[in-house]
């Protein structure tokens, strides 16, 4: 527990530069989120109130969207929103909009009737008797919505890491991935921090809005000072916004998808690029899947990033492979990116990510497997375990189904960074594991081998935008220098330090530029 706890208590010391960032972040899409929520959930429930045949479909609506799984409604946001924030915005004010509309609409029907008709019976307009007697009285019940919502928002924007927006949810999901506790403390705590901070907050609003309690006047000196504080805030962002936007076309945006061999590929492109280059790395929050991080690509919200072959041929040209020879699925996709999409292939990196099925050695020996084949026999006495893109791929399981006729007796998700400890304390007995995973050798692991070859080759390769490429040229040498630098046994030796020596993403990919020579 002791060196549980010193993990965490070091990662918060050492990286607080980072986490303060993404806490920041976490920050920002919480309190716009509540923000929007409030702006429409408030006027919809006084709506309501003079419309009450429309309540009960409306709030059993907003219900029924609120059982919806944040992950799934921030993931079917994504085709028509894109990935990053504003997607997460969108979700999140959804998922605050029922408490504050539900309380909304009670606070106000709880009035008491004489209130209002006294208000009435003194000559009040409609509006004056919302404003002068129903708001004011209903405003303890509003903030009580208006808590619980804001509770719930912070809690479901660690969700957003997932599609590239950010947020305390990116240290979490690393944690996950590295199987690194310190990282999922980092992110956790700061964010029940924030929502501890936001609820005592409004918990004291709530109390100052009981009817009966008395105000204290602000003092004008007071007024002057937070008048003068809320200017230089809004003329700060101002001046931030054009300085950032003049940065944006000297500004290459890279990200990743959100397990351990991307990042450290982000960060060695990004430091080659700083280091050869006048030009800016925007390093973006990673991203879950394939399909988000292209469509980001496409939609100009990314510049570069590292993609598998394979991948490129049969999850988003959904073409089928029929050739497992490295060189032309590579010619194949870099042609058809760059005609449909505008996308270059650049140099291939040096190793081939290839999916595999894996076992314990112990049990390969046991069992007599090496193949895939060998297994399918054994199958329907075994648990496999698998990360979620690998179920659906048509690349993936399905695949194997069909060329092996393979059938385990449970089949589950489980989160890429988590299976390979499953695997090895005996939780699980079969995986779906990336062949450059450093926990392979390290955890005494078996991959058998695809004597089907129903996996086509994965070979890494960075792929850039063609607008990008062309306006910044010199870019082309600078990322190629890493072509052909790293194969297979290397780049399971640069996961290894990050997923169990647990070292930096960004000091293995200077320790490992530093060691090839490539920085100036």
């Amino acid at each position: 527990m002791k060196t549980f706890w010193n993990e965490a208590s070091g990662i918060l010391t050492n990286r607080w530069d980072e986490i303060w960032s993404l806490l920041v972040e976490h920050l920002y899409l919480s309190l716009i989120s509540i923000a929007i929520a409030i702006a429409i959930a408030v006027p919809l429930g006084i709506f309501l109130t003079r419309h009450r045949k429309l309540a009960d479909p409306v709030i059993g609506v907003a219900s029924a969207v609120q059982t919806i799984p944040s992950l799934a409604l921030l993931v079917f946001l994504v085709p028509f929103i894109g990935t990053g924030k504003p997607p997460a915005i969108v979700a999140l004010t959804i998922y605050g909009l029922l408490p504050i509309l539900r309380n909304t609409y009670l606070g106000i029907l709880g009035v008491n009737r004489s209130t209002v008709e006294a208000g009435i019976g003194m000559g009040m307009t409609s509006r004056q008797v919302l404003w002068i007697v129903e708001l004011p009285l209903a405003l303890n019940v509003i903030m009580g919505g208006i808590r619980t919502a804001s509770v719930l928002v912070v809690g479901v924007a660690t969700m957003a890491g997932l599609i590239g927006a950010g947020g305390l949810g990116d240290l979490i999901f690393r944690g996950l991935q590295t199987y690194n506790t310190g990282l999922i403390l980092a992110g956790a705590i700061p964010s029940a921090v924030i929502a501890i901070v936001i609820d005592q907050v409004l918990m004291r609003i709530e109390g100052r809005a009981k009817p009966g309690v008395k105000r204290r006047k602000i003092p004008k000196n007071v007024k002057i000072v937070l008048t003068a504080i809320l200017a230089a805030i809004i003329i700060g962002a101002a001046v931030f916004g054009v300085y950032r936007a003049r940065q944006a076309s000297d500004k290459i945006v890279i990200t990743g998808k959100n397990f351990t061999e991307q990042e450290i590929l982000v960060h060695i492109y990004g430091k080659l690029i700083e280091n050869r280059t006048n030009l800016n790395v925007d390093y973006k929050s990673f991203v879950s899947g394939t399909t988000p991080v292209f469509q980001g690509m496409t939609r100009g919200d990314y510049d570069l990033y590292v993609e598998y072959t394979g991948t490129g041929l049969v999850n988003i040209l959904k073409e089928d492979a029929t050739s497992t020879d490295p060189d032309k699925v590579y010619d194949r996709v870099k042609k058809q990116f760059k005609d449909k999409y505008g996308i270059v292939w650049l140099k291939p990196i040096g190793f081939n990510n290839t999916y595999s099925l894996t076992i314990r050695k112990n049990d390969a020996k046991k069992w007599k497997i090496k193949t895939i084949s060998d297994l399918a026999r054994k199958a329907p006495a075994l648990n496999f375990s698998s990360e979620a893109e690998f179920l659906e791929r048509k690349d993936g399981y399905p695949a194997l189904k069909e060329a092996y006729g393979i059938q385990f007796k449970n089949t589950s998700t489980m989160d890429a960074g988590i299976m390979y400890t499953a695997l090895k304390n005996r939780k699980t007995d079969v995986i779906d594991a990336f062949t450059t995973d450093g926990r392979i050798p390290a955890f005494h692991l078996y991959v058998l081998e695809d004597d089907k070859h129903v996996f086509p080759p994965y070979n890494a390769a960075p792929v850039i935008r063609e607008e990008v490429l062309k306006k910044h040229p010199e870019l082309k040498n600078v990322i190629n220098l890493l072509a052909g630098k790293i194969n297979n046994e290397k780049m399971q030796e640069l996961n290894a330090k990050v997923d169990l020596q647990k070292k930096d993403y960004d000091d293995v990919a200077q320790e490992f530029l530093e060691q090839e020579g490539l920085l100036k």
